[in-house]
């Protein structure tokens, strides 16, 4: 009795370990507490100098002397810091590396997330349309794998595999 109590607990504990490593956030975003931390708000202002942790999708990457700005459109983190990938975003950010950013690296549609504090808001332009980004110091960042595209085959529905049985293992012998 006393091994199934101890094989109980040990699948309990390794139950757990693995649920608590699914879901928590990279030691290079972690910040405590999380409550303090400002959600994104498209051109945040009187704000500067608090905690954020935003995420997104490179848009560009502009490297300039000492630091680079990456323009990321945001989009919503999950509980472990990855971007949700979504068809909307409430608008774009800048987050400010020191630095060099290799833009092949941190290429256009990778997704980035960023742990800093906030600045001044800046005016910039998107093309020919001017807009006012809101700005993160990055103090940390995790740039994500790229997401592979799924390959989608074609099945012709009226194919028939002459060698596949659902039944196989348990078809009844007939008998003629």
């Amino acid at each position: 009795m006393n091994e199934s109590r101890l094989l109980r607990y040990l699948l309990l504990g390794l139950g757990a370990l693995v649920l608590a490593g699914c879901s928590t956030t990279p030691k290079e975003l972690a910040y405590e507490p999380e409550t303090a931390l400002v959600a994104y708000q498209p051109a945040l202002a009187g704000q500067e100098g608090k905690p954020a942790r935003w995420s997104g999708v490179i848009a560009a990457v502009h490297n300039e002397q000492d630091r680079s700005l990456v323009e990321v459109v945001y989009l919503p983190l999950k509980s472990n810091g990855v971007p949700v990938q979504t068809e909307q975003s409430p608008g774009r950010f800048l987050a400010v590396m020191e630095g060099f950013v290799d833009p092949t690296l941190y290429a256009k549609g990778r997704s980035l997330t960023v742990l800093g504090t906030l600045d001044k808001p800046v005016q910039s332009q998107i093309g020919d349309h001017k807009y006012q980004f809101s700005v993160i110091r990055v103090t940390g960042s995790k740039l994500w794998p790229p997401v592979k595209e799924v390959e989608v085959r074609y099945m012709d529905p009226y194919f028939h595999d002459p060698f596949y049985d659902p039944f196989w293992p348990r078809r009844p012998i007939r008998r003629w």
